[in-house]
């Protein structure tokens, strides 16, 4: 039974790419324990809502199932917006402006007026492997696509309330080519007066899935968000959905990485939520609270949380 399920998981995320490097079983969480939750929502109240997605470009059946769900709850509430935290093309990125990618693994995918929204998109480890810089430059011929750079910031109001988001380029800080946007990162957040800052990269700060805490991240970005009042980290690399807050950490830790493929993850010391088996994230912020949905491939809910204003 085990081995139809790796089988099945690994010719629905490939779909005939041929590249089974990046992909694991997607059959089980470890440690598993029930949550409860309390779905929430916000028609009568002002909030700004996004989606998050992450690892989606594989151009196989999960990434179609799961930009069907997405179709399906974007009409049902309405986001202003998505975020792509990275891996949007595999197995190995774009190579130009022009790549036909972008039309079968991106246009021809998420379709429908509610999710041709504008994508607030970072890059991933798998989009350096032939060219990043195409990315950008799409933005420039598909204004639905928005990376007017590497990593930048954008900015988002509830009424007189605003939340400022800083997309990350954490391939870059890997690399150890990265001090220049340190330099950019710790001058944003210092300069911000945004009640909410959320910081989005592709790299997890924190993780019990496949790849784990990225050491990296733990150093270089971390002590930032701790020190600048940052609420929120959004990422995916790990092709799973997670939510977790270490009691070392002044932020929570949102990952959302089930967009086109998917692996077995775990439960930690520290998580409140863990699924496999592919999905993304929904989320309302509002005056006071952050609110998360996990969504799975048929659109149903399976955690939420709040994260609070301090």
């Amino acid at each position: 039974m085990k081995r139809r399920l790796f089988i099945q998981t690994l010719l629905a995320t490939v779909g005939g790419s041929g590249d089974l490097t990046y992909l694991l079983a997607a059959d089980s969480v470890k440690n598993s324990r029930p949550s409860s939750f309390k779905i929430e929502k916000f028609t009568n109240q002002p909030s700004v809502r996004f989606m998050v997605l992450g690892d989606w470009g594989a151009g196989g059946k999960l990434q179609r199932q799961v930009a069907a769900a997405m179709l399906q709850k974007a009409q049902a509430d309405h986001p202003e917006f998505i975020l792509s935290v990275g891996d949007n093309f595999y197995p190995s990125g774009v190579r130009s402006a022009d790549d036909n990618q972008f039309k079968t693994k991106f246009e021809d995918v998420y379709v429908g007026k509610e999710l041709e929204i504008p994508w607030y998109v970072a890059l991933g480890n798998h989009d350096y492997r032939w060219n990043p810089e195409g990315q950008v430059e799409y933005s420039m011929k598909n204004p639905r696509w928005i990376m007017p750079f590497r990593y930048f910031k954008f900015s988002k109001n509830i009424e007189s309330i605003s939340i400022d988001f800083f997309v990350l380029d954490t391939d870059s800080l890997k690399q150890g080519k990265g001090d220049e946007q340190l330099a950019w990162l710790t001058q944003e957040l210092t300069q911000s007066k945004a009640q909410w800052k959320i910081v989005v990269g592709h790299h997890p700060i924190r993780s019990y899935g496949a790849h784990g805490e990225e050491k990296v991240m733990l150093q270089s970005v971390k002590p930032l968000l701790d020190k600048y009042g940052v609420q929120l980290y959004l990422c995916g690399h790990e092709h799973d959905l997670q939510c977790i807050k270490n009691p070392a950490d002044k932020f929570t830790c949102i990952i959302s990485g089930g967009g086109g493929g998917s692996r077995s993850t775990s439960y930690g010391d520290y998580s409140l939520f863990a699924a496999c088996n592919g999905g993304f994230c929904y989320a309302a912020a509002t005056k006071d609270k952050v609110y998360f949905e996990w969504l799975n491939p048929k659109s149903e809910v399976v955690f939420t949380h709040s994260v609070a204003h301090f």
